[in-house]
């Protein structure tokens, strides 16, 4: 099969057509929820295989349409999303934040859950659904150790794979965006033998794919949870005198309540219980190797609340904090 990349007058054209295409399906679904639509059972956010992949087929593809979020969701099928034009934000599982670049590619195993915000005029994703029977073909099933290849595997058995998702970078593999383009063209017109054609063109997407495992992010959700409570324990430990939850959140692009529940869910206390608790610590050593006032050492480690700190050191120490340097002095 010949591959030929679109430029010029055919690939606008093929814009243009995304474009209608993705705001007809807006005036379509009007103010309805968009689920509704591609879900069997009314009020489930699982979105089915049977209402967006034809009859007889291994895969179908549909273009998202601009302008309206996508709300929360999983599915029973592997998803891609290919970021044709512009850009889009992307929330897998409620907490991971992404965004697509133009020409990136981001690959859902079943069951992991996302969600879309808005696209812009300029934003154009094309979405292809594969059944996990796609992936049971013997050139897609050599186990070699790549992210893809266990990706693959766990698509087709149906367990956790290494990852709940895959987010390829295709701006410099032109084969990939060509094999990607190819497909894209048949959403303007069935035309005979045109599904053999895409699943044969997908399969070569994803071999072509297993060349350049090095530009594949991998993403376990458990194993990006415990980076984020770690860094964040990190970043108590260096800047603890200003630190904050909400400074934090923004450098983590997380929202303050995800972080929250993290820390909780990892150390047993909160995200402020942990810092007040590193404040206390230093003043102890503060207390017991200086000779600096008390006050002093209360601004340093960032209370500008000195009762509010004499409370907090009692509670814990069952002292003041002359009481517990006098009592250090003595012990030395």
């Amino acid at each position: 099969m010949g591959i030929c990349h679109l430029e010029g007058d055919m690939k606008e054209e093929l814009l243009n057509y995304l474009r209608n295409t993705s705001e007809a399906k807006n005036i379509l679904m009007g103010t309805s929820s968009i689920l509704s639509h591609y879900v069997k059972e009314p009020g489930s956010n699982v979105v089915d295989k049977d209402m967006v992949i034809g009859p007889g087929k291994l895969m179908d593809m549909y273009c998202q349409p601009r302008c309206m979020a996508i709300p929360d969701h999983s599915h029973n099928y592997v998803e891609l999303v290919y970021m044709y034009s512009g850009s889009t934000v992307q929330v897998i599982n409620g907490t991971r934040i992404l965004r697509l670049e133009t020409n990136d590619l981001l690959l859902l195993r079943q069951g992991t859950s996302h969600a879309i915000e808005p696209a812009g005029e300029n934003d154009i994703a094309v979405h292809f659904f594969l059944l996990p029977e796609f992936f049971f073909h013997p050139a897609l099933m050599v186990e070699d150790g790549t992210a893809l290849r266990h990706f693959m595997a766990g698509a087709a058995s149906g367990n956790h794979s290494v990852a709940d998702y895959l987010h390829f970078h295709l701006q410099d593999i032109l084969p990939a965006q060509n094999l990607l383009e190819n497909m894209i063209w048949s959403l303007i017109g069935e035309r005979k033998g045109r599904q053999e054609i895409n699943q044969a063109t997908m399969g070569i997407l994803i071999m072509e794919l297993l060349h350049d495992a090095d530009k594949v992010e991998q993403h376990d959700m458990a194993q990006y949870e415990e980076k984020i409570v770690l860094t964040a324990y990190q970043y108590l430990e260096s800047n603890y005198p200003s630190a904050t939850l909400e400074e934090f959140s923004a450098l983590a692009m997380q929202p303050p309540y995800y972080i929250s529940r993290l820390f909780k869910r990892y150390f047993k206390i909160t995200f402020t219980e942990c810092l007040q608790l590193i404040r206390i610590i230093r003043a102890t050593n503060f207390l017991a190797s200086t000779t600096k006032p008390v006050e002093e050492i209360i601004a340093e480690i960032g209370y500008e609340n000195s009762s509010y700190f004499h409370r907090l050191f009692k509670e814990r120490y069952g002292m003041t904090p002359k009481q517990f340097r006098d009592k250090s002095k003595d012990q030395f």
